[in-house]
């Protein structure tokens, strides 16, 4: 039979692009489904907004503390209104017709419209119906909706609505802790909004080490923000003035809070409504996520999945990394795994945070471990920059010797984590590692001193 396509991409996101990307190949008719902006939501909702946001943040911190250096900023103010234009000058273009012009390029045909299988091999795009002989599913991930009494979707913001916002809140409530509600909490608080973080958990980030979660908290309450770990939400009353009265259980006590603005930062969920997988035979899980193999091949043979609708680690670099993985594999006889043990976390918070590989705990459930904590407070580097908060956490396989995982709250923890993404990656050994000098004075020297501290 001859299909319309050789392969079909639903979905223009990180993972979509990387998986048309990857496909590519002599001959071969390319198509990507979009519903909504070519490109995805992290040029314009995401990733990118959210970070220029935050750099803004640790300039206005940054402008605050620049008297211990000899330096006087007389009548500093916080803009927020030209960091929004900021932000928004930063994204405008990165999504919609320049993501369009690059498929142009690259060959690749652009569909209009929301896909829904009719078959295995058939799509509906609006009144069209179009086959291909392959299929990516790259649909991404939408926001998860709280069930709490008292509040609709009119009362709360999602991640997308605070990134979008003209103006800071007075009085903030976050109801999640972890990566999303860590960093809009570090963005408002740094601003000035009065944040409280609610988090369900024991601890902030809960994929992290708890001194990496630990230190976390305190860097929160540093800027002023309230945070409520192992708490939980019983119900919000809007006020006749229009502000929220939330009450709180915490460990058992009763505690309500005063809030202008309520962001719920609860995760994300994949994005399958209205797709039709039943029709196509796709199979997925209780929650939603798409079942694959390791090749990322779905129940289907000619069906794969990539990125935020396959529900695990849901950042930009995983689902360009899927995406890669996914567009190789439709067209191999020798196809490839993906690994998602050497890829890295982070978070940017004050300091940044990040992560990759096994934590202690989770490394202790199949092997003998062996751990090591330095705190970068005891670096010239530190001590020359006025930031000594943070810590370097390595993981070892006590039996082999070989780094398994490794956690960094410093500055630029997210440039330095690949250092020890590579050590995994390479199969290292504590020795291995402990004999690349590292230059003096850099925030690297901790990886180094953490790594000679471990006792094998």
């Amino acid at each position: 039979m001859k299909y319309d396509y050789d392969i079909l991409i639903i979905g223009s996101g990180s993972a979509g692009f990387a998986a048309a990307s990857a496909a590519k190949g002599v001959g071969r008719k390319i198509g990507i489904v979009e519903s909504d902006i070519v490109g995805g939501e992290c040029p314009s909702f995401g990733c990118v907004p959210s970070k220029a946001l935050l750099y803004s943040a640790k300039m206005w911190r940054t402008a605050n503390s620049l008297s211990v250096f000899g330096i006087t900023v007389k009548d500093a103010v916080f803009d927020f209104s030209r960091a929004v234009k900021r932000k928004d000058d930063l994204t405008r273009g990165l999504a919609g017709p320049r993501a369009e012009k690059v498929a142009d390029e690259l060959g690749i045909d652009v569909l209009k419209g929301r896909a829904a299988f009719l078959d295995a091999h058939t799509v509906n795009i609006g009144k069209k119906k179009v086959t291909s002989d392959k299929f990516i599913i790259a649909t991404g991930s939408i926001p998860k909706e709280p069930s709490i009494s008292g509040i609709g979707r009119s009362d709360y913001w999602t991640y997308k609505d605070a990134v979008s916002v003209k103006e800071a809140p007075r009085r903030l409530l976050i109801v999640g802790g972890g990566a999303i509600g860590v960093e809009m909490a570090t963005f408002f608080a740094s601003v000035g909004s009065s944040v409280t973080v609610v988090e369900l958990s024991s601890q902030l980030l809960n994929f992290a080490e708890p001194e990496i979660s630990q230190l976390a908290e305190e860097s929160l309450i540093a800027l002023g923000a309230t945070v409520m770990t192992s708490a939980e939400i019983i119900d919000i009353v809007k006020t006749e003035s229009g502000s929220y009265t939330t009450r709180v259980n915490v460990g058992g006590g009763i505690e309500e809070t005063e809030n202008d603005k309520i962001l719920f930062a609860l995760g994300k969920k994949p994005n399958i409504s209205g797709l039709g997988l039943k029709a196509a035979g796709v199979e997925t899980d209780g929650n939603g996520r798409l079942k694959t193999n390791l090749e990322l091949r779905t129940s289907v043979k000619h069906i794969w999945a990539a990125g935020d609708v396959r529900g695990g680690m849901q950042f930009t670099h995983v689902a360009h990394y899927e995406g890669s993985v996914a567009g190789f594999n439709a067209f191999s006889d020798k196809p490839i795994k993906v690994n998602e043990k050497i890829v890295p976390r982070v978070v940017f918070a004050v300091p940044e945070i990040a992560c990759v590989g096994e934590t202690e705990e989770t490394a202790s459930k199949t092997m003998s471990v062996a751990t090591s904590v330095f705190p970068i407070s005891k670096l010239g580097r530190a001590y020359i920059d006025g930031e000594t908060r943070g810590l370097v956490k390595l993981v070892a396989d006590k039996k082999t010797g070989k780094i398994v995982g490794g956690s960094i709250a410093a500055p630029h923890a997210g440039e330095m984590i690949h250092e020890v993404a590579l050590a995994i990656h390479c199969g290292m050994t504590v020795d291995n590692f402990v004999s690349v000098i590292h230059a003096y004075p850099t925030y690297s020297e901790a990886i180094l001193a953490a790594a000679g501290s471990i006792q094998i």
